[in-house]
């Protein structure tokens, strides 16, 4: 695991990236995962710069907000727990077919339109970019 803001800050884009093309294929549920992964990222990314130290091993965007003691604007907020409420449908199995049926492309692509905005402003928050 790096150490390196920078890396995790470039490998959230990349996932953010990754996200855009599943959505393309119509691979809704993995695309919000991605979603969901790029978030976790960038948080970890000023986790490293705030603490020093490697972050915490965990999945939980709305504890790693929480833990830097970040203050964000509410619509931010409540993005952060939809996509970490959906984020562990990609991490564990769940019935495909209910998770096809509620996650159309309308959906996804708010969902990663939401990421893209909430990336840009914790990137903003970064002391190194």
């Amino acid at each position: 695991m790096t150490s390196d803001s920078g890396e995790w800050f470039r490998q959230a884009q990349y996932d953010l990236g990754t996200a855009e093309s599943l959505v393309t294929a119509g691979r809704y549920p993995p695309s919000i995962f991605f979603c969901h992964l790029a978030l976790e990222k960038a948080l970890k990314a000023l986790y490293v710069e705030k603490f020093n130290d490697n972050p915490e091993k965990t999945h939980s965007l709305v504890y790693l907000v929480e833990l830097l003691e970040l203050e964000l604007p509410q619509n931010y907020l409540d993005s952060q727990f939809v996509i970490n409420r959906i984020g562990v449908t990609g991490r564990y199995p769940h019935n495909l077919d209910d998770v096809l049926e509620q996650y159309s492309q309308v959906k996804t692509q708010k969902i990663i339109a939401e990421t893209k905005e909430v990336l840009t402003w914790l990137m903003q928050k970064s002391s190194k970019q």
